[in-house]
């Protein structure tokens, strides 16, 4: 098994000689590189599983206050050594990107630990440890009995984990509680589900793996009872971030210089566009209908059975990749792979459709494409309001922007770069940003059908009404109801799916705007590049030059590439 980078021969807060020259800055650059990973193994070995390092794949990160007031101190003495060791920007640009990387993931983290009191007020942070638990069993890292033996370690720890979210849980958001509980209910057939795994693994010991996976199952069923008598009742605090932290994120983690007002602007005009484009497409499709919405809502009917869902994925998936190798606009990196697959039960309340990407550790460097199956158990007609979300034209969309060219493809080339930093930190304003911008250049490549591109600029939509909703609900005081009725009204998602969205949005302020702002900052550096290279411009080459440098902040990008 291939395991973390070696340890740093220097403490964080150790003394540093002041960077000379541009190899030693680079150097010093590749340490505190090191002391990050470090850091991370130490405070969060429940991160440390999702990057795929996994010396402390028996250990669960410490909820306790104490633990939480060690993991803060130790993230500000390694923030602090930074501005020793580096008083002045470095001379070298990749250098002077992955210093700004690495500040400003510290410096957002300690920021959001100060200002939200995650331990306080965030129910379903105490259901995160199933996350740690499905990578294990699912990625193929280690021998499956080694893999199942840590599991098992990690099972026993999770009535401690609910014991301390009893101590700590104070007055969350409402709807964070809601969150909670519905992540604990399904905590009960996640935790089914891992059971063949670990018996097949460890075959010798079916009882011990029946009362760890038992003992896990009832902490989980007894936090959610807490969560609904008791911490429910009291849940009247605020989920907006407000207008001093929302602008230190956008400076500090998206790297953008525009204020909230400004960014409203834009998703303001980018709404108003988007609509228009809709107009036209659906107008090429039915010239009698009344609007977009007309045409939209009918096209959903054409979606897959229930029980076709996760095959119908499989085949756009594998139609989009076909495609862009005939196109030669995109490189595939060396050994990438995808599966399609159904969501993990503990995920579905807040996720239709995702990517889970390869940890950039672990030697597998396989990704996963989830795909929510329909809840039987609802009615009737909310399962038909689920699959219309799931018609033909998202389907292909959505393949394009999780998968070819989108996240799939993105972060595999980001896990193959050699820096540390580049390797572990990927602001959202890019990774989303790229998906987005992959959506747009399938359409310039010819892909989409008007139906296809009709649903594609559809969720271009949705992304610039998440920058009015973003900023709204976090700066200017819109309601979570207002914001769902944005979706519905607006955009003609379905309620099931809305309520869905904006859940997320409450809880990342600046990540639901990252979809059509990065987008656009992809958009201009590739006119930039195109100006500066003339005819010598090719989309492969600039794709490859972009994708090569890892997940990294467009406004960084510019810096780096262009010398701005």
């Amino acid at each position: 098994m291939k395991e973390a980078p070696p340890d740093a021969k220097q403490a964080p807060g150790a003394a540093h000689a002041p960077a000379s020259n541009e190899a030693n800055e680079a150097s010093e650059i590749a340490t505190a590189g090191k002391e990050y990973i470090d850091l991370i193994l130490e405070i969060s070995p429940e991160r440390a599983t999702e990057l795929g390092l996994h010396r402390r794949d028996t250990e669960l990160d410490d909820r306790s206050a104490s633990g939480f007031a060690h993991a803060l101190e130790r993230e500000q003495k390694l923030l602090d050594s930074l501005a020793q060791r580096f008083p002045n920007l470095p001379k070298s640009p990749s250098s002077r990107t992955e210093l700004a990387m690495l500040k400003g993931a510290l410096e957002v983290d300690i920021r959001l630990k100060r200002k939200r009191r995650p331990l306080e007020t965030e129910p379903d942070l105490y259901a995160s440890p199933l996350n740690a638990i499905f990578l294990m069993t699912a990625r193929d890292y280690a021998p499956a009995a080694q893999r199942a033996k840590n599991v098992l370690q990690r099972l026993d720890k999770i009535p401690g984990v609910i014991e301390a979210a009893k101590k700590n849980l104070k007055r969350p958001p409402r709807i964070w509680t809601e969150i909670g509980i519905d992540r604990a209910r399904a905590a009960d057939a996640f935790l089914a589900a891992q059971r063949d795994f670990l018996e097949k693994s460890l075959p010798a010991e079916h009882a011990r793996i029946a009362a760890a996976l038992r003992t896990a199952s009832e902490a989980y069923r007894d936090y959610a009872s807490f969560l609904q008598t008791q911490v429910l009742p009291r849940s009247d605090g605020q989920f907006a971030a407000g207008r001093e932290l929302f602008a230190y994120l956008l400076a500090h983690d998206c790297f953008l210089s525009e204020s909230p007002d400004e960014l409203y602007a834009m998703g303001e005009r980018l709404v108003s566009e988007i609509d228009g484009q809709l107009s036209e497409v659906a107008r090429h499709i039915d010239p009698k209908a009344k609007g977009w919405p007309e045409v939209v809502a009918r096209l959903k009917s054409n979606h897959p059975r229930a029980a076709e869902l996760v095959d119908s994925y499989r085949n756009e998936v594998s139609r989009a990749r076909k495609f862009l190798i005939e196109k030669g606009a995109v490189e595939f990196p060396p050994g990438e792979e995808l599966d399609v697959i159904e969501t993990p039960s503990f995920l579905r309340t807040t996720i239709t459709a995702a990517y889970d990407q390869p940890p950039p550790f672990d030697p597998v460097t396989k990704g996963f494409f989830f795909v929510t199956p329909i809840d039987q158990a609802r009615s009737k007609l909310e399962q038909e309001q689920m699959l219309r979300e799931h018609d033909h034209g998202d389907q292909v969309d959505t393949a394009v922007h999780e998968a070819y060219p989108g996240h799939h493809v993105q972060l595999s080339f980001a896990r193959r770069h050699p820096s540390l930093i580049r390797k572990v930190l990927g602001p959202s304003i890019f990774a989303e940003g790229w998906a987005l911008y992959a959506e747009e250049l399938m359409a310039e490549l010819g892909y989409y059908t008007d139906e296809e591109r009709l649903f594609q600029l559809e969720w271009a939509l949705v992304r610039a009404a998440r920058i009015l909703i973003d900023v709204g609900i976090h700066v200017r005081g819109m309601s979570f109801d207002d914001a769902v009725s944005i979706l519905t009204d607006k955009v003609r998602l379905e309620r099931p799916l809305a309520l869905s969205e904006v859940k997320r949005y409450t809880q990342s302020p600046t990540q639901p705007l990252s979809y059509m702002v990065g987008r656009q900052m992809i958009m201009k550096l590739r006119e930039r590049c195109k100006a500066r290279d003339g005819a010598g411009f090719t989309l492969k080459r600039f794709h490859s030059d972009v994708l090569a440098r890892g997940t990294v902040a467009p406004s960084l990008l510019m810096k780096e590439m262009l010398g701005d």
